[in-house]
This record gives structure tokens, C-alpha cells and sequence, in this order.
């Protein structure tokens, strides 16, 4: 089974951002969707550049604080913009292999992963599209 036969089963659409977002609007669209845990940078042309995680906001910003008291430390700190905190993303495309997916999110110890086709980002194969897929692939 491929990923294009489950991608978008669950995870429905993702939220993207360009590289000059201010973080806080970052952190707002997290704050939005709480099952949210990727938000993807993309350039003008929707070019997959980067992607931020939550954990990686935490991280970046301060590794010694609780979620709970990002903000306050934000307003003070010199982390401004999406491109402050993306990191480089691990992708896959509609064509692989399920079973390439799951190597490469044991690999990179990612939940979910982006899917471009021709650099594009075209969505996200969600952790449990990803499970489901295998699991119906081995009926």
C-alpha cells in the first residue's frame, strides 16, 4: 500500500506558515488546534523549506521552561519567526511505500510526516493513517 492511498484519511488538512511568521502566530495555531503537532514553513511557491514541531518551540526557545510559561519568556527572547525555530523536515511522497514511511518516522522519531509531490507540500501522512494502512495492507 502507498501513502496516497491513506494521507489524507484522518489528517485532513495542515497549516502552514512562510518563513517571516512571527512565532507567536506560530504558537497561536497551535493554541487553536490542539491535536495539531506540525506546522509546515513554506516559500511562495508552497515549497516545502521547513517544518516546526511544539516540542521544538519548547526547545528553541527555552529548554528549561514548561510549556505553561512559554510566552512570558517569548516577549524577551530573540526568537522571532518561523525561520528562528523551523527545522529541516524528513518528507515522503504519494508514490512510497508504507513500509518506507514507517522506516523513516523510526528513523527520525517523528509522528507525522510531510508529503510532497515535485517539492509541494500536499499534505501529511498522520501516525495513524500510517498504522491503519499497514494494518489493512496486512489483511
Amino acid at each position: 500500500m502507498k501513502v496516497k492511498d491513506v494521507y489524507k484519511k484522518f489528517s485532513g488538512s495542515v497549516d502552514t506558515v512562510n518563513p517571516d511568521t512571527p512565532i507567536g502566530k506560530v504558537i497561536d495555531i497551535f493554541m487553536k488546534s490542539k491535536q495539531r503537532r506540525n506546522v509546515y514553513v513554506v516559500n511562495e511557491s508552497n515549497n516545502l523549506i521547513g517544518v516546526i514541531t511544539a516540542s521544538e518551540i519548547f526547545t528553541s526557545v527555552r529548554p528549561d521552561i514548561t510549556p505553561n510559561k512559554i510566552v512570558f519568556f517569548l516577549k524577551k527572547d530573540s526568537i522571532r519567526t518561523a525561520k528562528d525555530v523551523m527545522i529541516q523536515p524528513e518528507i515522503v511522497m504519494p508514490d512510497n511505500e508504507l513500509e518506507d514511511a514507517l522506516r523513516t518516522a523510526k528513523v527520525f522519531k517523528i509522528q507525522d510526516i510531510p508529503v510532497c509531490e515535485n517539492g509541494k507540500l500536499i499534505g501529511e501522512l498522520d501516525a495513524f493513517e500510517l498504522v491503519y494502512g499497514l494494518m489493512k495492507s496486512k489483511k
